[in-house]
């Protein structure tokens, strides 16, 4: 089906030769091992004709000889029945065994139950495996409670459980397994919550009796060990070996900037129309809702059978319509949002299309993975977008096709985030001291002192106010909350930061696939009030920010520079935001809100010696361009977005007293990037270098140096000066003639 495309693509009247390179991802044989399994289920596989991956049958090995796991291989790899056939297999074997499950969203909780209703019925079992979350009709809640042996629920949904875990105790005392399912989905400050909640649970669970074994499910990370140490406090075998059989995989490397006169959207949908047309099934992945409609009706224009667009906003039946028609073929494209990246069933298809880098290459390629089907053949299409990250893999295929993967990175060190965390778990049982760390004594009489615990001879109990788990958020750590209301409806709550950085008076707002403008922030009042719309642009704000240092932790001296590690406090100011229509700015608007002042983590790079090939009025220029290309960078060593990462740049920084570069984590008491960036910093100015040397702009453009979110407007910068610094940064300093 795949051969002979580009022929006929290049005999297409619209194409402009947009294949800029072409490669093949060889594919792998299927390497099968057998696993001891309960009859039900081995006769179930019979069935089936099923015969059991390696790293399934390494799974089922490692759960039954005691072990938690952690699975890592790609999508369409069969992770769910690796997980699904232990634990169901535990479950038959004790008949008072349960199971929790934990998803990141509610659409895949549903969705992995109707698969697990249908192991259960083929095995001719008795778990009635039941969703419990905010959307559980309260007649169904009780019997829940008192029959079902397995439960699947999401990270929000259990913080809020667990002070009434009494409620549970038939299911926590008889707790076999946890599983934790898209596991790469709990990092930075989110993750850590999830991490200390899982703490949380595990000691209920203790309480209670139970003695769970825990089975992580995630995509590829570079280090599944480490990370699920963090995760859940315990030490889990790496599975991460794929023994699924694989097709060739053959990518396009698509240019859209070789047809100025038709847009990113415009090219896609062509594209689209253009394999739906010869029968094959297509998926296309965007970065909105609105670009996703917009394709899927412009291919449709086109003559293109049966496309559809998919996204979260859209009502549970719709999406298992749509799902459905994915399966059986109804349906010849579809043009989605990261809603069907992971988990969801939609079978197998013959080719994706990547509308932009997704920010990740672990998003990547699990959305690659959702074309190929079995051995056959398969292709994916890369369309990047104009800017350093999306160029940068564009241009350097081969990291892009290989096998790195990011890091994942869960930073337990906040101390508010402990002390939320402990007045919760002091809320659910009584904490005795000889539990705790030292740090958490100290951070105990703390919150003795405020008046939010006491200390007892059963151990510390909570006596605030208010319910600590309303105090506690997993997706923050400032406590505080903003409404963002439409009308009489609230849509949702926030913290006064991410307020000001993406509910500015202006803005556009995405909220479960809808769009709003903002047209008022109250942050005295706790409010911010939207109006619904669709408007053809979108916005970034514009923010500037002064670092001041306040301890250094680590220092690296290099010939030409120093690298350090440390504690700073962060002043941002919100300038302004930029309308962009079609990936361009459009217009700036100036805001006038009140200052943020956080205190986090850093990392900064100072040139104690000065930087004597650069002139006086090109250095500033210099380290402003290469602090945009180090973030713009960061996205390939650790799982994060650019916009997790702040930085500033001084000729002479007034407590160092020479030239420096600062990058910090942008978020109260620090996210954990700054510290991971700091120990794979060769590895990032390397990278950083080749972008801006291998970019063929003189000046600087939008895919090397130029920052959409750069609050001084990417002014000054300077292209052949940054070239020169990243050089000596990354441990390569080759010997030209002064940048002048």
């Amino acid at each position: 089906m795949l051969d002979g495309l580009v022929g006929d693509l290049e005999r297409s009247a619209w194409y402009r030769g947009q294949i800029a390179h072409t490669a093949n991802r060889p594919g792998s044989t299927a390497q099968h091992a057998t696993a001891t399994i309960s009859a039900p289920f081995r006769d179930e596989l019979d069935r089936r004709g099923i015969e059991l991956y390696r790293h399934q049958a390494d799974v089922i090995e490692a759960f039954r000889n005691g072990k938690d796991a952690i699975i890592t291989t790609p999508t369409a790899s069969g992770k769910t029945l690796a997980f699904n056939l232990p634990v169901l297999a535990a479950l038959h074997d004790d008949p008072k065994a349960c199971a929790l499950y934990l998803y990141p969203l509610k659409a895949l909780a549903n969705d992995q139950l109707q698969k697990l209703v249908a192991l259960e019925a083929a095995c001719d079992l008795q778990l009635a495996p039941a969703t419990y979350d905010g959307d559980t009709p309260t007649s169904s809640r009780a019997r829940i409670k008192r029959t079902s042996r397995i439960v699947l629920t999401n990270p929000h949904a259990l913080h809020q459980y667990l002070p009434w875990h009494h409620q549970w105790a038939r299911i926590l005392s008889h707790l076999r397994a946890v599983v934790i399912d898209e596991a790469h989905h709990y990092r930075g400050v989110y993750g850590s919550n999830v991490a200390f909640l899982l703490r949380r649970l595990f000691r209920i669970v203790d309480h209670y009796g139970g003695k769970p074994q825990v089975i992580l499910s995630s995509a590829s990370i570079a280090n599944p060990e480490t990370f699920a140490r963090a995760l859940i406090g315990r030490d889990a075998t790496s599975i991460n070996e794929d023994g699924s059989g694989r097709g060739e995989k053959r990518v396009w490397f698509w240019d859209p900037l070789v047809d100025p006169t038709r847009s990113v959207t415009s090219q896609v949908a062509s594209l689209l129309s253009f394999l739906t047309g010869r029968g094959i099934q297509t998926i296309c992945f965007t970065r909105t809702r609105a670009s996703a409609e917009l394709i899927a009706q412009s291919a449709s224009q086109d003559g293109a059978p049966e496309i559809a667009s998919y996204r979260a906003g859209y009502l549970p039946e719709e999406r298992r319509s749509l799902e459905h028609g994915l399966r059986d073929g109804t349906i010849r494209g579809v043009v989605s949002t990261t809603a069907l990246e992971a988990g969801i069933d939609i079978g197998g298809l013959d080719a994706a299309i990547l509308v932009g880098f997704p920010g990740s290459l672990l998003s990547a390629w699990q959305q690659a993975g959702r074309a190929g089907r079995g051995t056959a053949p398969s292709l994916l299409v890369f369309v990047p977008f104009e800017n350093p990250l999306d160029r940068y893999f564009f241009s350097h295929p081969d990291d892009f096709l290989g096998r790195t993967r990011e890091r994942l990175v869960v930073p337990l060190g906040h101390p508010r985030q402990q002390a939320g965390h402990l007045a919760c778990a002091a809320a659910e049982l009584p904490l005795p001291e000889a539990e705790l760390t030292p740090e958490e004594t100290e951070l105990a009489a703390g919150l003795c002192a405020q008046g939010l615990l006491a200390s007892t001879p059963r151990g510390y109990v909570y006596r605030g106010l208010r319910r600590a788990h309303e105090i506690v958020s997993l997706d923050d750590l400032s406590g505080e909350t903003i409404r963002m209301v439409c009308g009489d409806r609230l849509l949702e709550t926030m913290d006064p930061v991410r307020a000001r950085r993406d509910a500015f008076p202006g803005a556009v707002y995405l909220h479960r696939g809808e769009t709003y403008i903002v047209d008022r922030l109250d942050l005295d009042e706790g409010l911010v009030v939207v109006r619904k719309d669709k408007p053809d642009y979108y916005t970034t704000s514009l923010r500037a920010s002064e670092v001041e240092i306040l301890a250094r932790e680590e220092i690296q001296s290099h010939a030409h520079h120093a690298l350090e590690i440390g504690r700073v406090r962060v002043t941002e100011s919100f300038l302004g935001y930029k309308t962009i229509h079609a990936d361009r700015t459009v217009a700036v608007h100036p805001l006038d809100l009140p200052l943020h002042i956080f205190e986090t983590d850093a990392l900064w790079i100072a040139f104690p010696e000065g930087l004597t090939d650069l002139t006086p009025e090109h250095l500033l220029g210099s380290l402003h361009g290469a602090e945009h290309a180090l973030i713009a960078m960061a996205p390939i060593l650790v799982l994060c977005d650019a916009t997790d990462l702040g930085g500033v740049s001084a000729p002479l920084h007034p407590q160092i007293g020479a030239p420096t570069i600062v990058l910090f984590d942008d978020a109260s008491e620090g996210s954990g990037l700054s510290f991971a960036l700091f120990e794979a910093f060769d590895r990032l100015a390397e990278r950083a270098h080749t972008l801006v040397r291998d970019c063929p702009c003189t000046l600087g453009c939008p895919s090397c140096l130029l920052s959409p979110r750069c609050g001084s407007q990417n002014e000054p910068l300077y292209k052949p000066g940054a070239i020169r610094i990243l050089e000596l940064l990354a441990r390569n300093p080759e010997t030209p003639e002064a940048v002048r």
